[in-house]
């Protein structure tokens, strides 16, 4: 418990400190986000957050995790996708290039660090469903999927970072509770990162000089390191958890990225088209401050946690998690349709 809290502290820390250098660099090299019509801040708000973050686990987990081919194979994904998102920060590249990234990011993770997902559980309610020879491509997708459901949701202060940690301390929680043992100082690690972030984002230093965003490299990073840990606790010979409790601890980013592809397509427009139609553009539009909405939304988030891990604890069956989250995601789609089109979000 000691060691985990000082993890949690130095990656704190850390990013506190990395955040007061990288501000002012930023600024003088044009690394901001500027207000437009997508985007209702006030200024240039520097975009170092994801790359602070990035900087501080990396270095944390030189102590925390050993330096094996696994590992070196994590710290080349993550760099190569915090310099994507960095270069989608400073200067927008085309969302094609950005997704063949992505793509081989997730390759890197099944042919280089041999880590895919190969069964999902009694889902079915029967035996071991078994992905066989598609379980890596099955993964890739997976990844591109976690990846891009995390970065839609950063478009209000503070709730990536808030929907991130609501699912570290999940998996925290998860493995500190497990028979199977798992070192729960890497997501109190996780965990202390990005809540140095919110002190600068939506926190007591967000006013004035200090605010600043996460930006693509930060939410993309999060959505690989979530699917990353997430692939590594489901899988293998003694997972710490069942495949399905992975999709409760996601819920809202995994509910709010399908549902609008789908809301898309009903419009007659291509699923990947960017517009004002995510789960927080509702609640804005409804009137509420991104203070609230933030808060409602994590709630919201905190709530499908706290089932997901009751439900694993408590032995749970495979398939009758799987029916509700399925009856849940369909009651979450008939909200936001009706509501979408009484705002008439476009």
């Amino acid at each position: 418990m000691i060691a985990t809290f000082f993890y949690f502290l130095a990656a704190f820390t850390l990013v506190f400190m990395l955040v007061l250098v990288m501000r002012p660099v930023a600024q003088n090299v044009g690394l901001v986000d500027r207000p437009c019509n997508r985007k209702q801040h006030e200024g240039e708000v520097p975009l170092v957050g994801g790359l602070a973050i990035y900087v501080a686990i990396t270095l944390c987990s030189f102590i925390v995790t050993p330096f094996d081919a696994n590992y070196k194979i994590f710290l080349l994904s993550t760099s190569f996708m915090v310099l994507i998102g960095a270069l989608d920060d400073y200067h927008d590249i085309d969302a094609r290039l950005r997704l063949i990234a992505q793509f081989l990011i997730g390759s890197l993770m099944v042919f280089g660090a041999d880590l895919y997902i190969h069964q999902l559980g009694s889902i079915a309610g029967g035996d071991t469903v078994t992905l066989g020879m598609w379980g890596p491509l099955f993964t890739v997708l997976a990844v591109v999927t976690c990846i891009n459901a995390f970065n839609m949701t950063d478009g209000v202060d503070g709730l990536v970072g808030a929907l991130s940690i609501n699912t570290f301390i999940s998996l925290g929680i998860i493995a500190v509770t497990s028979s199977i043992y798992f070192d729960s100082a890497v997501t109190s690690m996780l965990a202390g990162a990005v809540i140095a972030f919110l002190f600068f984002n939506i926190g007591h230093f967000k006013k004035g000089r200090y605010k600043i965003f996460m930006g693509d490299a930060g939410s993309m990073l999060m959505g690989l390191t979530i699917i990353w840990l997430i692939t590594f606790m489901t899988q293998g010979e003694n997972p710490v958890m069942r495949p399905v409790t992975a999709v409760w601890l996601i819920a809202i980013p995994l509910m709010d990225m399908f549902s609008v592809m789908l809301r898309r397509v009903a419009k007659g427009h291509s699923p990947l088209r960017a517009s004002r139609d995510h789960l927080h553009h509702l609640f804005l539009a409804s009137g509420c401050s991104n203070t609230r909405t933030t808060a409602y939304i994590s709630a919201i988030s905190a709530m499908f946690c706290f089932a997901g891990i009751y439900q694993e604890k408590q032995g749970v069956g495979e398939h009758i998690m799987a029916q509700l989250f399925i009856g849940l995601f369909v009651i979450y789609n008939v909200i936001v349709f009706k509501q979408d089109k009484k705002l008439n979000i476009d």
